[in-house]
């Protein structure tokens, strides 16, 4: 803990990032943040240094930065966060997978290293883990709304309608207007046999968005077929 005139300097430099920050001088906040964590190795301000050299697209810098986090603080669930961030964004999907998990391990209610572990494990096409990472994400963060869409997403192409109906189901309680979910029910009613059920979902997705040719050319196909076994 920084005391005296180092705290006084502290405070002075996080009222500067601040400012420059809403100014967009975005790589003169980071300095000036940088001169924080040298005097104060505060947790928060460490990862929100990282979270800008990640917004501003400085992906390797970022990964070094955060590097430095977990070895000085092992125990800190944000650096771990911070690192899988920065290498999934590089990139290095395996190592990612590796920082998210230990994230968890030290915090099993961060949620977001729960969804983006998840996305990292459909990003290397495991299906089956990405599904359920996310179904462990939603036992604890139920409204985790964009969970359940990406859950629907791998399930559609793991082929397993009733998981899909059920995920983008969750979605549309919450965004009625989903284009992707109308759609990918109504590509799960029709693996399903339930020619009826798909045509009103593509109908509501075209309601959405009309000028979707890959949904129009659906919704026509089935209408074909229905007039054929009518």
């Amino acid at each position: 803990m920084a005391s005296g005139a180092a705290a006084e300097r502290v405070r002075e430099l996080l009222e500067l990032g601040g400012r420059l920050e809403r100014g967009g001088h975005v790589e003169d906040a980071i300095r000036a943040y940088q001169e924080v964590v040298a005097l104060e190795e505060r947790p928060e301000i460490l990862q929100h240094l990282g979270n800008l050299l990640n917004q501003t697209g400085q992906i390797e810098r970022a990964i070094g930065h955060y590097e430095q986090v977990v070895k000085k603080l092992p125990s800190f669930p944000g650096g771990h966060y911070g690192l899988g961030l920065s290498y999934y964004r590089s990139a290095r999907v395996q190592e990612a997978i590796q920082q998210f998990e230990r994230t968890i391990a030290l915090d099993p209610g961060f949620v977001t290293a729960r969804y983006w572990l998840g996305i990292a494990h459909f990003h290397r096409g495991d299906l089956d883990r990405a599904i359920r990472v996310y179904h462990e994400l939603l036992a604890v963060a139920p409204g985790f709304t964009v969970a359940w869409y990406h859950l629907g997403v791998a399930a559609a192409q793991k082929g397993d309608s009733d998981e899909a109906l059920r995920a983008f189901g969750k979605v549309l309680e919450k965004n009625p207007r989903s284009f992707v979910a109308h759609y990918t029910i109504g590509s799960a009613h029709f693996r399903k046999g339930n020619l009826d059920a798909a045509i009103a979902a593509f109908q509501k997705a075209l309601e959405i968005n009309p000028d979707d040719k890959k949904a129009k050319e659906d919704l026509r196909a089935l209408e074909d077929m229905r007039l054929r076994f009518s």
